[in-house]
């Protein structure tokens, strides 16, 4: 196996497995030992990676990362003698008690259980945000940054928090109860969201659509229909919004990895299973009285993804219902969208001056930059446009994204789009 292929199985085990191995072996040790699990759960893949890159890959690679994981971490519990938490007839387990515990489904109720205990009421909001991004998704303090939009130095002493709080406060991991569940899911639904928008567009690296994080995303959320006092109008309404958007995935990347926009996305590609699905799951989420932000954001997905074609999108139906939407969410990306769906309805010229108004929040963004030079384009204000482009330009740090701006600036120079 080549060096690319090994790299590219690792990262697809690691996001397939780190929440699943974090979940069983924070639910059979204790919440207290978590930075041990963490390391010993890395370190599992550390050796793979080592390994493999000379020796085939075993029939169950799974399996072998879990047995890894697990005598790294008793190794360290003997080291550290951490007789409090640590039981000593736990190192007893073997290979096959932890096969028995993942083929047995157990494995679905343990990471239930973590994804509430990374909720636990003793943290801030944005720690358990943090935090559940951490441990359940494995991104990085760089991603979580940009997921919400707060510094990478602000992330990393937040995580800190919060990891100590989950040591201290957590204790014996469980899924809480009537009204103490409805508090915690309402984080639980922000963290799925947040790890489906940074695979739907990857902060860095070479692929703008990081699948493997929009997978898991859908299937921890299909997770929590296991719960029946989380299966909401909301939760039905995320997934909903997950599928209509995950439907356009093979649409939006050519072969050679360059991206193509909604305009230009050949729509006999979407997947129509999954259409099916947001459909049915946006007729559930529909029973409940009150509209939520998620079902605005299903509706609105709806919209793109089953309009016959670009030329034949409702726009004026979307713009409704982003006026709805930015009233329950203000964010800075909702606001900005809301511009985009604006000019479309209203024209370049209102959609510029409608930035002026959101400008302080959103001017540091990579995508104020590029929506703006887009806007300035339309009007034929190629130098203004030209200006917001290049500076997009430099505060891209996905490869893909990057390469997609500077085709468009190079586009804009030609004569014949003058």
């Amino acid at each position: 196996m080549s060096k690319p292929e090994i790299n590219q199985t690792l990262d697809h085990l690691f996001r397939q497995e780190y929440a699943k191995m974090v979940s069983l072996f924070t639910n059979r040790y204790s919440s207290a030992l978590i930075d041990q699990i963490e390391d010993a759960v890395q370190e599992s893949l550390l050796k793979a990676a080592k390994l493999w890159s000379f020796q085939p890959m075993p029939e169950n690679p799974s399996a072998w990362l879990y047995r890894v994981a697990n005598n790294q971490l008793i190794d360290q519990l003997r080291r550290q003698n951490k007789s409090v938490a640590y039981e000593p007839q736990k190192q007893e387990i073997d290979s096959d008690s932890i096969q028995i515990e993942v083929e047995e489904g157990r494995l679905i109720d343990d990471q239930l259980r973590m994804i509430f205990a990374c909720c636990h009421p003793s943290m801030k909001l944005q720690e358990q945000l943090m935090l559940s991004l951490k441990l359940l998704c494995g991104l990085s303090v760089k991603e979580i940054a940009r997921a919400l939009l707060k510094k990478e130095d602000a992330a990393k002493k937040a995580i800190t928090r919060a990891k100590q709080k989950f040591k201290t406060e957590v204790g014996e991991l469980s899924v809480p109860e009537g009204e103490a569940i409805n508090e915690r899911l309402e984080a639980v639904l922000q963290v799925i969201y947040l790890l489906f928008n940074e695979g739907y567009k990857a902060t860095e690296g070479d692929e703008l659509i990081r699948h493997d994080l929009c997978e898991e995303a859908i299937r921890l959320a299909f997770i929590l229909t296991n719960a029946q006092n989380c299966h909401t109008g909301e939760l039905n309404a995320l997934i909903a919004m997950m599928l209509f958007k995950a439907a356009r995935f093979p649409a939006r990347i050519r072969k050679d990895g360059s991206l193509v926009t909604l305009e230009h996305q050949d729509r006999s590609l979407y997947r129509d299973d999954y259409i099916q699905w947001g459909w049915k799951f946006m007729h559930e989420s529909s029973k409940e009285e009150n509209t939520s932000v998620y079902q605005l954001e299903a509706a609105i997905a709806s919209y793109y993804t089953v309009a016959a074609s670009y030329e034949k999108t409702n726009w004026k139906v979307i713009f409704k219902l982003y006026d709805g939407l930015v009233k329950l969410k203000p964010s800075p990306v909702v606001k900005m969208s809301r511009v985009l769906v604006m000019s479309k309805v209203l024209g370049a010229q209102k959609a510029l001056e409608a930035m002026l108004e959101i400008e302080n929040e959103t001017a540091e963004l990579q995508s104020f930059q590029a929506l703006k030079a887009e806007l300035y384009a339309e009007m034929g204000d190629y130098e203004s446009a030209t200006i917001h482009l290049k500076n997009a330009i430099l505060q891209a740090q996905n490869i893909t994204e990057k390469r997609f701006l500077e085709a468009k600036l190079l586009n804009w120079k030609t004569p014949k789009s003058v």
